[in-house]
């Protein structure tokens, strides 16, 4: 298959049938563009002819002109290009192995929000990427420790009130708000998956192919493959997702009392880590832009 027949037809997948945004589907346009120039240099015009050497050939040559996350944007566009190629249009995957670059940095407490959103973007429609998903939507939209995802169970969701009933550290119990993203998710993979997978008659909401409840294992395993195929630093924890939904939350003006309570803390000095982590980006946005700092 030629290249550009490929790209043809992962453009229309992912505006007909992932129905990503127009910004989205043009971002990735453009970097699958230079990226179909740069192997056409190279001699290379059918999907079957990329190498990983070619791949890495032209990740090197931007490298010189990128800085480190729109490099690591085009790579996690071609990740997802070829994967698509792969699963699809049952071409070979060289971009397999392909490493993103990681920054001089350690594991973040929280991700943007740009990273969340891809994140938690449904790659394709098997059941195990709705399982995953809904897992992801549940411990980021509602802020769970991974313990509180894994141990849900149906009676504690209240989908016509929008509510879930969580089980915290010592028993203790708090209800979390559910927006319509998660909501949705839930009743697709409760009226199909989960229908299908359970075999036991389990009492936990999130469960296996084999009807079992999902394991801490499962999750951790899971978020960082995707992750990795996602271009993401490898070291992100559930645990990052539930800082996310602090800091998303404060960083729109949410009351500190308020996120005390949806997250579950006894203590508000726990909660409080997250405006130290507010005020640290202040300061790294003075330092970094106030023309007054500047040396």
């Amino acid at each position: 298959m030629k290249i550009s027949e490929a790209m043809a037809d992962y453009f229309h997948y992912i505006t007909a049938v992932d129905q990503k945004s127009m910004k989205t589907v043009e971002s990735y346009k453009n970097e699958c563009a230079h990226y179909h120039k740069a192997l056409n240099e190279q001699g290379i015009e059918d999907m079957e002819a990329i190498t990983y050497q070619a791949i890495q050939q032209f990740i090197d040559a931007s490298a010189k002109t990128l800085s480190d996350n729109s490099l690591n944007h085009r790579i996690t566009c071609l990740r997802l290009f070829h994967e698509y190629a792969s699963t699809m249009l049952n071409c070979s995957n060289p971009a397999v192995y392909l490493k993103s670059k990681r920054h001089g940095q350690h594991l973040p407490n929280y991700l943007n929000k740009e990273d969340v959103t891809l994140l938690l973007t449904r790659r394709n429609e098997s059941e195990r990427e709705l399982l995953d998903v809904t897992i992801l939507e549940l411990i980021y939209g509602c802020g769970l420790r991974v313990s509180e995802c894994c141990d849900l169970k149906i009676n504690q969701v209240n989908l016509e009130q929008a509510l879930l009933r969580c089980r915290g550290k010592r028993d203790k119990e708090r209800y979390v708000p559910m927006n319509e993203n998660e909501i949705k998710l839930i009743k697709e993979y409760y009226g199909s998956v989960r229908r299908k997978w359970d075999s036991h008659r389990s009492m936990y909401l999130l469960i296996n192919s084999r009807g079992n409840q999902i394991s801490r294992q499962y999750i951790f395993t899971m978020l960082k493959k995707r992750c990795a195929s996602l271009g993401l630093d490898e070291r992100i924890s559930p645990h990052s997702l539930r800082h996310s939904f602090a800091s998303h939350l404060l960083d729109g003006g949410a009351d500190l009392r308020v996120v005390q309570e949806l997250l579950g803390h006894s203590d508000i000095a726990t909660t409080q880590i997250y405006t130290h982590i507010q005020d640290e980006r202040l300061k790294q946005a003075y330092r970094q832009f106030h023309p007054r700092n500047k040396k």
